[in-house]
């Protein structure tokens, strides 16, 4: 019995292929255009971003390989009109160009893309041009589609760190204004933010690597050590959603004079397109599903035309451009008529950044809630199951971390001083303690931050009846500590620039000493049936080690648990409060050493994946004046002025 009639498949598959991929890649679209912007917040779910990835990947694979199906099917005149359609499709929607940073260093891979499929598009019209009743439609949609593609392939070459950035660093466009002390706040903000969208944004040099004049450094630093902590949050996240939109989409292409004139013009072929072939099908027949494809094809791409000038219209590029030159010097902000610090509530409160902190814990991810026969198939497969956890970064634990960068930068005048103050990292708070000092001089990054990790949670579950004006130092702590050690287990490209160097050794070198710290810790559950409450007490109760060294078979070896846990009898020796508000500081320093030296390109990345904390924390130190990319010099290299004096 012959289950199915290959002919019959053969058939179906050449009546209906192109049609139902058209369909398909339309639903792509759509899905692209509505969900990407969404990534910006919710870059941490894994399901969305999923989701997201294969819209991605499927959207450009669908429309080439329709064209090639378009291609070397039978000409006629509908099949002449989709073709175009899929060149519009491959331009791809304005709010995703690229999923990933990499994506844009492969610009010349789109080009030569575009070049094979215009061709592929110009030869199937041309093959129909003698008898094709749709050539107009079909020439408007085709140039639609030539515009999409461009946009995309610009988008692409100018989003890459090879064309990405300024030429002459030195040369701001804050200097060209010649802002003063003077100026109002809002004007202050107001260049400040500008700059941004222009050729010389500070954000683009630290991503592409030349040193920034003095002047810049010492006008943000001004600026940022004005405002209050929540002020200084919401610039940063324009900041970093102006960086993502300029990375991740085609706004900086589109935002321009010659962006608007040909987004009137693609808007104008498409309701062309579709008046022509109204017009034309009311005396030429085509089948009636294919006329309906095709409405649905013209209609959707004038919705989604206007979906994409109305998110261009409320981007953060169009939300921070309404300004305006008035002779040589004044520079007045009209964002809806109203200053930055007046913004209506809306605006004021839209949302850049989900302020969700990960956090992962070493001593509660050994008692794991799966069932047992998940943990032995996962131990089977090497997978780490983890009990991850979620919570939101509140004001007054942004407000600690703020304060103390202040309390460094007021310390850093100069440049030289900054970049000292940059390599610490928690022997700046530890300097006066000879007690403590071996947990950060004597053992590597990695190994330090680990110690203090399991010293801070020993601690934790140990000093259970604190005075009420310890809380906020015990759980900002807490927090840090079990944040630190999520990036160094789930995000070891946050963290290789300052352990061990690549990724992947990051991460082997971290398996190992726990590896190496889980089989120190087994000793303690000989005979005794503990919960993690219960372990921490035992660690800290027994007899304390006077060394975190061990002795096996005849070599050295240091032991994380031993140091933890003589870590933890020091710190809990310390006066009553003082122990926690010494950690809380500690974990900002370890914190801001992490963040400086990671890679600025990996910063980047992480504005399309919802945001994480130690980004906002390498900005805003370099906002400070504690960054690593300043130079010394006290003029431009093309003769700029310093802030605060005229320009001729």
């Amino acid at each position: 019995m012959v289950l199915f009639n290959v002919e019959s498949v053969k058939i179906l598959w050449d009546t209906w292929s192109v049609r139902g991929l058209i369909i398909l890649s339309l639903v792509l679209q759509s899905f692209l255009i509505l969900f990407a912007p969404f990534r910006k917040q919710m870059g941490g779910n894994s399901v969305f971003m999923s989701s997201l990835w294969v819209a991605y990947l499927l959207a450009d694979w669908v429309a080439t390989f329709t064209i090639g199906l378009i291609f070397r099917a039978e000409s006629n005149d509908i099949k002449a009109l989709w073709a175009p359609f899929l060149l519009l499709h491959l331009g791809g929607p304005d709010t995703i160009t690229s999923f990933s940073l990499e994506d844009n260093e492969f610009w010349i891979r789109h080009l030569l893309q575009l070049m094979i499929q215009l061709c592929a598009s110009v030869i199937v019209i041309l093959q129909s041009i003698r008898h094709n009743k749709l050539l107009l439609p079909t020439l408007l949609v085709f140039i639609v589609g030539v515009i999409k593609y461009a946009e995309r392939n610009i988008a692409l070459y100018r989003a890459s760190f090879d064309h990405y950035g300024d030429k002459n660093p030195n040369v701001s466009f804050l200097e060209k204004t010649a802002a003063t002390e003077s100026e109002s706040e809002s004007h202050y903000l107001g260049i400040m933010l500008r700059r941004e969208l222009g050729p010389h944004g500070t954000l683009k040099n630290l991503l592409v690597g030349p040193l920034l004049s003095p002047f810049r450094r010492n006008f943000t630093r001004r600026a940022f050590l004005k405002r209050q902590s929540r002020d200084v949050l919401n610039i940063m996240e324009i900041e970093l959603s102006l960086l993502y939109e300029a990375l991740y989409t085609k706004l900086p292409v589109v935002h321009c004079k010659i962006g608007y004139v040909f987004r009137i013009i693609s808007l104008g072929c498409t309701f062309g397109a579709l008046m022509s072939f109204m017009l034309i099908t009311k005396h030429y027949k085509l089948g009636k599903f294919d006329v309906w494809l095709t409405n649905s094809l013209l209609i959707s791409a004038i919705a989604l035309e206007f979906i994409s000038i109305g998110l261009l219209f409320f981007s953060d590029f169009n939300l921070l451009d309404h300004y305006y030159w008035q002779g040589n010097r004044e520079i007045k902000f009209l964002c809806w008529k109203v200053e930055f610090d007046h913004m209506s509530t809306g605006v004021k409160n839209r949302r850049w950044w989900s302020k969700k902190i990960y956090l992962y814990n070493f001593l509660t991810n050994h008692f794991s809630d799966c069932p047992s026969w998940l943990n032995k198939l996962a131990n089977f497969l090497s997978i780490r199951i983890s009990n991850l956890k979620v919570r939101t970064l509140e004001d007054q634990e942004w407000r600690f971390i703020f304060d103390e960068l202040i309390r460094k930068a007021q310390e850093a005048e100069t440049v030289e001083a900054g970049k000292r103050l940059c390599l610490q990292r928690g022997d700046g708070i530890l300097d006066d303690d000879g007690n403590l000092i071996w947990s950060i001089k004597e053992l590597d990054y990695t190994e330090s931050l680990l110690t203090w990790h399991i010293a801070t949670e020993i601690c934790f579950r140990v000093d259970q009846n604190t005075a009420s004006d310890n809380t906020k130092y015990k759980a900002i702590s807490k927090l840090l500590s079990d944040y630190m050690l999520y990036l160094l287990a789930m995000q070891p490209a946050l963290m290789a620039s300052v352990s061990i160097g690549s990724k992947g050794e990051c991460k082997r070198a971290y398996d190992e000493m726990c590896r190496l710290a889980y089989n120190d810790l087994n000793a303690f559950f000989v005979g005794r049936d503990l919960n993690v409450q219960s372990l921490a007490e035992a660690m800290f109760n027994d007899e304390a080690p006077t060394s975190y060294v061990l002795q096996v078979c005849g070599y050295e070896r240091t032991s994380l648990i031993r140091g933890a846990r003589m870590l933890a009898h020091q710190l809990m020796d310390q006066n009553s409060g003082f122990s926690w508000e010494l950690m809380s500081k500690v974990w900002v320093e370890l914190m801001c050493y992490a963040a400086i030296n990671c890679r600025p390109n990996v910063h980047a990345q992480q504005t399309s994946k919802g945001g994480q904390l130690l980004t906002f924390v390498w900005l805003l130190m370099n906002h400070l004046g504690l960054g690593t990319q300043f130079s010394t010099e006290q003029l431009s290299q093309t003769g700029g002025t310093e802030l605060g004096q005229d320009q001729p």
